[in-house]
């Protein structure tokens, strides 16, 4: 099948920013998470978190959000901390609100909601700093 939803990936500081075209498929998910694998090898420490930007359709199909919640367990024990999720460039928000909320709950994930990266950053900072 081919994949469906596009994402952008840029490592700063221990925080991976994830901006994402959504909705997405199984096959999209695979692709990203091993561009994320790469990436995440160059950290400059051991605990990271993500700052999520979605545009278009905030959801995934059931088979790649299922794939979602198993790759962020394996990643939370191998150091992610949290996400921070901005939805304002989504067409759903809060619909990718109860979405993602019911997702990183089954993940057992740490997350919150953004109206800016700005705000997500500052949020994302304070949850790294508890741990250097």
């Amino acid at each position: 099948m081919k994949d469906h939803g596009v994402f952008r990936l840029k490592l700063q500081n221990n925080i991976l920013t994830v901006e994402g075209y959504g909705p997405w498929n199984k096959e999209a998910m695979k692709i990203s998470f091993a561009n994320a694998r790469l990436m995440l090898k160059l950290r400059e420490k051991k605990k990271w978190g993500i700052i999520a930007v979605i545009h278009g359709e905030p959801v995934h199909t059931p088979d790649a959000a299922e794939l979602l919640v198993e790759q962020i367990k394996e990643e939370k024990r191998h150091g992610r901390i949290a996400t921070a999720f901005i939805l304002t460039h989504s067409t759903s928000p809060e619909f990718g609100k109860l979405h993602l909320s019911d997702l990183c709950a089954k993940a057992d994930e740490a997350f919150e909601f953004f109206n800016n990266v700005t705000d997500a950053d500052i949020w994302m900072k304070s949850k790294l700093s508890d741990f250097y």
